[in-house]
């Protein structure tokens, strides 16, 4: 029989399947960075559609006898890594905050780890044991939301990269056609004044498009500031609140040859 210890590693891996499932369900879609435009994937279902599926995963990996329920955890953590390896270098809505880094060897070799616990887990037919299991997903689920919280403050308060000295006189922002946060970006654009608008150059990428340079490991929206000659000037931005500041800093060219900030 496996130990009330044992027993809490199959709540621990049903952890992450928890916060991410419920993250993309009650997280609006306007703020999730979703990788996906077409058929079932497609915001707003999509999120919502593999967040059920997340949930579910780790309902059986609770209620399942233990080879059984590992075996979920081996799948789905399988896929999971499959899923951030294509990803990688793009921003995902992996557990809803928009702010959190683009998927990278972190996503994947964390799915990985959980396929590794889960096939080590396969030889225990111990029936479940429900309490210490879901002891282990609460405490995990915990404790994984703090780290989350801390990342996405982080994230907040920027990358380190030095201020923006630079008069910025336009704005080469880079979304695609998959990502809600880009169209909630455009809608705050489209409230702005014409000569703030008409300094924004606007490139679309496709899926498998080379990031430009400086701009790798960045996900969409980013964008860059661009000097009176059209040269990029500072470091590249990405997510809604930094790109719409970087377009909040354009100097406006005022009829006459002034300027307004």
């Amino acid at each position: 029989m496996i130990s009330a210890l044992g027993q809490a590693v199959f709540g621990l891996l049903a952890a992450p399947l928890v916060v991410a499932g419920l993250s993309k369900l009650f997280v609006p879609a306007a703020e999730l960075s979703w990788p996906y435009g077409s058929r079932l994937l497609a915001a707003p279902h999509g999120p919502r559609l593999v967040g059920v599926g997340e949930i579910g995963a780790a309902a059986l990996i609770i209620a399942l006898p233990g080879g059984f329920a590992a075996l979920v955890g081996l799948v789905s953590y399988t896929v999971l890594a499959v899923v951030a390896y294509q990803l990688r270098g793009q921003k995902c809505a992996c557990f809803g905050a928009a702010r959190l880094a683009s998927v990278g060897s972190a996503h994947i070799g964390a799915n990985l780890a959980g396929a590794v616990v889960s096939a080590a887990a396969l030889p225990f037919l111990a029936e479940p044991s429900p309490l210490p299991r879901l002891a282990g997903c609460v405490a995990g689920s915990a404790v994984l939301v703090v780290v989350l919280r801390h990342w996405d403050r982080r994230a907040a308060e920027g990358d380190g990269a030095p201020p923006c000295l630079e008069p910025v006189f336009g704005v080469r922002l880079y979304v695609s056609g998959s990502c809600p946060a880009c169209r909630s970006l455009h809608t705050l654009i489209d409230r702005m004044e014409p000569a703030r608008r008409d300094s924004i150059t606007t490139v679309v990428l496709n899926p498998g498009d080379e990031r430009p340079a400086g701009f790798e490991g960045l996900g969409v929206p980013s964008a860059t500031g661009l000097d009176a000659a059209g040269e990029p000037v500072c470091s590249a931005v990405a997510g809604i609140g930094d790109v719409k500041a970087l377009i909040d800093r354009i100097v406006v060219r005022l009829p006459g040859g002034t300027h307004a900030g």
